[in-house]
């Protein structure tokens, strides 16, 4: 049986797009979108089908997107960073649901911001163990202290 590269790509375009969203700013995601393509076409050949290709591509795409950020210049992020952050602190009710979202993700360190994505995709938390190498459990204890910072940043 042969895997095709471009269908699973497909299939999955949309979280590839989701993770590059939130590991850079609106204007470099892009950028970002095809390192993550060209990391997983470059390894494709070593993914054996011992776990999901979810599961894979979830490693591949924030390995990668991790790197990527540490490349960026640090001035030009942390300006934006801070920007979007003043501007949920001062007023949320002018931003959409999707742009209050990204910017409470922005603010995570990259363990809990990679742990949201996929549990907003639906992943369980022992495919996500796999990608993270971090329990189960303390993967569960993460999502629902994740719950509570958004509550009580945006909610309460």
């Amino acid at each position: 049986m042969t895997i095709d590269f471009e269908s699973l790509i497909k299939k999955n375009s949309n979280t590839i797009r989701n993770i590059a969203r939130s590991y850079t700013n609106m204007y470099d995601y892009e950028d970002l979108m095809q390192e993550i393509l060209t990391q997983l076409w470059r390894s494709f050949a070593s993914f054996r089908g011992d776990s999901m290709f979810e599961t894979w591509l979830y490693r591949i795409a924030i390995n990668t997107a991790v790197t990527f950020q540490r490349s960026e210049i640090k001035e030009r992020k942390g300006n934006e960073k801070n920007a979007v952050l003043q501007s949920i602190n001062s007023s949320s009710g002018g931003l959409s649901h999707d742009e209050i979202l990204q910017a409470f993700i922005k603010e995570l360190n990259n363990v809990d911001r990679a742990v949201l994505m996929m549990y907003i995709d639906g992943l369980a938390a022992n495919e996500m163990e796999k990608v993270l190498g971090i329990k189960a459990n303390a993967i569960k204890v993460r999502i629902s202290r994740l719950k509570i910072k958004f509550q009580e940043k945006f909610i309460d």
